[in-house]
């Protein structure tokens, strides 16, 4: 049997970290996570992405995404019945569909020991943390007589801030009785977990938690006792078990995340013993295994979220050199329409603004999901040259004509390209969606059959 090891090293540079998949639009990109909107509910997608003192590191942390959401998905079914959460279901190893809720503007961070930020400010005769009042003479790592709570604020750039219980409060950051209902849950959550954990061989040290709001009640988001979100030792002695390793390393190594210091890559070693960390722990604490697929992990995410309805798995980009082709844009668009392909429409003139037909084009270049360009541009004919220049995917020109003696003076523009441009011209809007809709039939089954009963029904 191929060991967890083996597995990490050949899949080493088989890590999801930036991708695009057009249907799913833009989204929230976070320092991991990437949320994006699915009408009442979030897809959350875990990236291998690994951040440390609020900086995105270059390099991936194989099968850590997945990892991140199997633990959730095993903590959120074994804390169901302490508070209610988010998780919908899971259609990928490393997504998970959640509702969405309102979250409240606090994280809530649980220690069950003095260690970490808190030991070094304890160190620097810091007595009072997050409002929470610690006797002299404790020592590192030392356990807490009683969990405590210790909240900081949600910063959209750079560190979060420490802030307590009382300031939440006469802010309002969040409601007064609320708010306790959060202390006395996370607590709860907090001692479910060191339980488990116990089981496990393991010790819960301190966590993150998040919570939402979803219709007036509290519900539990984001993610609980994750490698990412907590921090864990092996019973047997003070022995990191999360990303704690890679930040120890990191300080090691002279980073702290400060003005004027240079992340270090990580070495290769140090890549496949943190993902060793994360899969050791999804067994531990799960019984599961990393699932180690055979397709390239942006193909399989691909796969599994078009299987499971959340996407076509296929796009169309119309890019236009004028608004005043739009009147026949509408035209290819509700042909479009009519095969259920989604499509974005994008005004640009490859003769006035190259730059952003490119900027266009680079960016579905990026897209894990299949693209067909159709171009809309008469006279010279410019934007579809420009776009097959540059893209990954087939173009198919559609110039707009508005009769016979504009097609007989300006078709040539379209036909004469360079080489190394290969435009596909097709004049009709509607055999123009048709050759899409033909060409996504190769990887779409349901759209073969859509095809299939097209001809079918042509022919009778």
């Amino acid at each position: 049997m191929t060991s967890v090891r083996k597995i990490i090293e050949r899949n080493l540079l088989n890590t999801l970290g930036d991708y695009y998949i057009p249907e799913l639009g833009d989204g929230r990109k976070g320092k991991v996570r990437d949320n994006f909107i699915q009408g009442d509910n979030i897809l959350m997608v875990a990236s291998d992405r690994i951040s440390c003192f609020d900086h995105i590191l270059r390099q991936k942390i194989p099968f850590k995404g997945q990892v991140l959401t199997q633990i959730a998905r095993f903590w959120f079914e074994n804390t169901s019945d302490i508070i209610e959460n988010h998780m919908v279901s899971c259609p990928d190893p490393n997504a998970m569909l959640v509702r969405k809720c309102t979250p409240l503007p606090v994280e809530v961070v649980v220690r069950g020991f003095l260690t970490g930020s808190a030991w070094r400010a304890y160190r620097s005769e810091v007595r009072e943390f997050c409002g929470v009042a610690l006797p002299d003479g404790l020592s590192e790592d030392e356990a807490f007589d009683h969990p405590i709570v210790t909240p900081t604020t949600k910063e959209e750039m750079g560190h979060d801030i420490e802030i307590s219980s009382k300031d939440i409060v006469s802010k309002r950051l969040v409601d007064a009785k609320i708010w306790k209902q959060v202390e006395d849950v996370a607590v709860r959550l907090f001692i479910r977990g060191q339980e488990i954990c116990r089981k496990a061989g393991l010790i819960l040290v301190d966590t993150k938690y998040e919570f939402g709001l979803l219709d007036g009640k509290l519900v539990l988001i984001d993610e609980i006792h994750t490698p990412d979100s907590s921090r864990f030792w092996a019973e047997s002695g003070v022995s990191h078990k999360s990303k704690e390793f890679v930040r120890a390393w990191l300080i090691d190594n002279g980073f702290m995340g400060r003005d004027g210091e240079k992340m270090p890559d990580l070495p290769d070693d140090i890549v496949v013993r943190t993902s060793e960390i994360y899969c050791e722990l999804l067994w531990k604490l799960a019984g599961r295994h990393i699932v180690a697929s055979s397709l390239d992990i942006n193909e399989r995410l691909l796969c599994n979220l078009k299987d499971s309805g959340l996407i076509k798995g296929f796009y169309v980009a119309v890019l236009m050199g004028s608004e005043s082709d739009m009147w026949f844009a509408e035209k290819i668009c509700s042909e479009l329409d009519s095969f259920d392909i989604p499509y974005s429409v994008h005004v640009a003139s490859a003769h006035k603004d190259p730059a952003r037909v490119l900027s266009i084009v680079s960016g579905y270049n990026r897209s894990i999901e299949p693209i067909v360009y159709i171009t809309i541009a008469g006279r010279s004919n410019g934007l579809s040259g420009v776009t097959a220049a540059a893209a990954l995917n087939p173009v198919i020109a559609c110039p707009p004509f508005k009769d016979k003696s504009d097609y007989l003076v300006n078709i040539h523009s379209t036909l004469q390209m360079p080489s190394g441009t290969p435009v596909l011209t097709v004049v009709d809007p509607k055999n123009a969606a048709l050759a899409v809709a033909r060409i996504f039939a190769n990887s779409s089954v349901s759209m073969r059959k859509k095809m299939e009963k097209m001809i079918i029904s042509t022919m009778i």
